[in-house]
């Protein structure tokens, strides 16, 4: 992943946005970013897409483990917060496996093609974060 800045003053610390590559490519697979939601950066949400073409295959929770980590490591956010479509199964799955906890439906709170649609409100904390992530580590 790579990220770039390119910010004017007042923006800066804002908002980081990460490209998505796969071994062997510099060409995007797909982008996450992560933007300020409180000052500080105490809650922040975070956004992802990557292409169809690479879904099943472990990029996004690859990906996704990194840019969390980045958030609550690097930029010390406490909270991450994640929005996805109701109807989109296989977004709040990955969330789910990611160890996200699914907080509540924000009725109508989307708009897309025309139509307002539900969105699941996601959350990731930092503490609960390292507990979840500690399993991984320790096998090898």
């Amino acid at each position: 992943m790579r990220s770039s800045s390119g910010c004017s003053t007042s923006e800066c610390g804002r908002y980081a946005c990460f490209a998505v590559t796969v071994d062997g490519s510099d060409t995007p697979v797909g982008l996450f970013q992560i933007r300020q939601t409180e000052p500080g950066f105490v809650t922040g949400e975070w956004g992802f897409a990557l292409s169809p073409d690479h879904w099943g295959r472990g990029v996004f929770a690859e990906a996704a483990r990194m840019v969390v980590a980045f958030a609550f490591s690097v930029i010390g956010v406490h909270r991450l917060e994640a929005r996805a479509a109701v109807a989109n199964l296989r977004c709040n799955a990955a969330l789910r496996k990611l160890g996200a906890v699914h907080e509540c439906v924000l009725r109508s709170s989307f708009r897309k093609d025309g139509r307002r649609i539900d969105q699941s409100l996601w959350s990731l904390l930092a503490d609960e974060w390292d507990a979840y992530q500690a399993p991984e580590r320790s096998i090898h």
